[in-house]
């Protein structure tokens, strides 16, 4: 997470406003092209490998061939479509040599978090982390501030640095996924295609649950890029990645506990389940309370560390942390919905709601502005939670919410519970 949020001050430091928001939309558009290149392979191989599914070793070779072919699909769709000119970018999202970095980085991008998947669902947590979220930002930072050091950094300059950082990554964590289960030495590809084609429904559920929701997120950084300009998009850039902060602790959670809420779930262990997801938001939300204070009181100062132009997001960021913070009391409710086997209800939901506040942001943007956006982006991020939470109890048994915590702490300091245990 610091590393992201470093390397975004990088790139703005590096950019004028106008540049650094083309290259931001391009990576974020690469980001949605790579979750829909893993075709939820990612998520179905920390699923089997974490409930200790028989066959999850040549399970995961099928699905690595799976992810390598998908996103390779989805990285020339997206290189065509900026080669075309038929997304309204501005003209230099729109060069060959940039659309080519975009296209291959989509390939390299899905593969380290699909390699980090297998690498966290085996308990090998650090180095997961380390492929999908610690070690391309870092490596971007070296090689842009390289750049820094030699001259002036250009988009495609700094596209370059991100695919360099991204090959380099995705090498490295999918030999690291090797070692870290046994891959058989040879492989039925008639049968792996028969397991693909089996579990097609659920792969496609789970690709467009994760795609939907990270759409859901930046879709008002996209709208901005479509309907609005560079600057702006800029500036809700660096107002996510403050407000990002909020969640933090959130995002490092989920990398040990999504192969355990896994588990959990496929057992039926739902009072288990409901206690975890209650201590993990009951910590999230009490971390996260000075970083909201810290912000909210001095918004200024984090925006300065991005350069000139950034101030006009004082207000954005305020909105985005306040969001980010109402969502931490639901839990993980979103990775609760993957691993528990619900990507098909949060697929709908998740539809839903982007086609609400994308209509909001792509036609308000012009006259609602940053302001307006980040509004829209933190009420559609509560809703889902609120709804998706209803779904979970519903289906799974279990409560995500901090309220499970007190129930389980409740139920612990009953009477019943401490006869029974004397």
């Amino acid at each position: 997470m610091a590393g992201t949020f470093l390397q975004v001050i990088l790139i703005s430091r590096a950019l004028n406003l106008d540049e650094a928001g083309v290259v931001f939309v391009l990576f974020t558009l690469m980001n949605l092209a790579a979750t829909m290149g893993r075709f939820g392979t990612d998520n179905l191989v920390l699923r089997r490998i974490a409930s200790g599914q028989h066959g999850h070793a040549i399970e995961a070779r099928w699905l690595r061939a799976a992810c390598w072919a998908a996103s390779s699909i989805a990285g020339a769709l997206l290189s065509g479509l900026l080669t075309t000119g038929l997304l309204p970018l501005p003209a230099s999202a729109h060069g060959v040599p940039e659309a080519a970095c975009v296209g291959l980085m989509t390939v390299f991008y899905a593969l380290s978090v699909f390699a980090g998947a297998v690498l966290r669902g085996s308990g090998r947590l650090v180095a997961g982390i380390l492929a999908e979220l610690g070690l391309a930002p870092w490596l971007t930072i070296l090689f842009v501030g390289a750049q820094m050091l030699l001259g002036k950094p250009t988009v495609l300059t700094v596209l370059l640095a991100l695919l360099a950082a991204g090959a380099i990554t995705a090498l490295w964590a999918l030999k690291s996924a090797q070692s870290a289960i046994s891959f058989p030495g040879k492989i039925d590809w008639v049968e792996g295609l028969l397991f693909i084609q089996k579990h097609l429904s659920s792969l496609a559920s789970l690709m467009g649950t994760s795609l939907l929701f990270f759409a859901l997120v930046w879709v008002p950084q996209l709208s901005l890029g479509f309907v609005g300009t560079g600057s702006q998009v800029a500036q809700y850039t660096a107002a996510a990645r403050i407000a990002s902060f909020i969640s933090i602790f959130p995002s490092i959670q989920t990398s040990y506990l999504a192969p355990k809420f896994a588990a959990l779930a496929y057992s039926g262990r739902k009072e288990e389940l409901s206690e975890e997801c209650g201590r993990a938001a009951l910590m999230a939300m009490v971390v996260a309370v000075p970083l909201l204070v810290t912000i909210s009181y001095m918004p200024g100062l984090f925006l300065r560390l991005f350069g000139g132009g950034y101030q006009d997001a004082a207000i954005p960021t305020l909105v985005l942390c306040i969001g980010a913070y109402v969502t931490l009391f639901f839990g993980q409710v979103n990775t609760l919905m993957v691993t528990a086997g619900l990507e098909h209800p949060a697929l709908v939901l998740n539809a839903i709601l982007l086609v609400a506040v994308a209509g909001v942001c792509l036609l308000g943007a012009p006259t609602i502005g940053v302001v307006g956006v980040s509004i829209a982006s933190a009420a559609g991020s509560a809703v889902y939670a609120m709804i998706a939470t209803l779904v979970v109890s519903s289906k799974v048994g279990a409560n995500p919410t901090l309220v499970s915590y007190f129930q389980y702490v409740s139920f612990q300091n009953s009477p019943t519970v401490n006869v029974k245990s004397g």
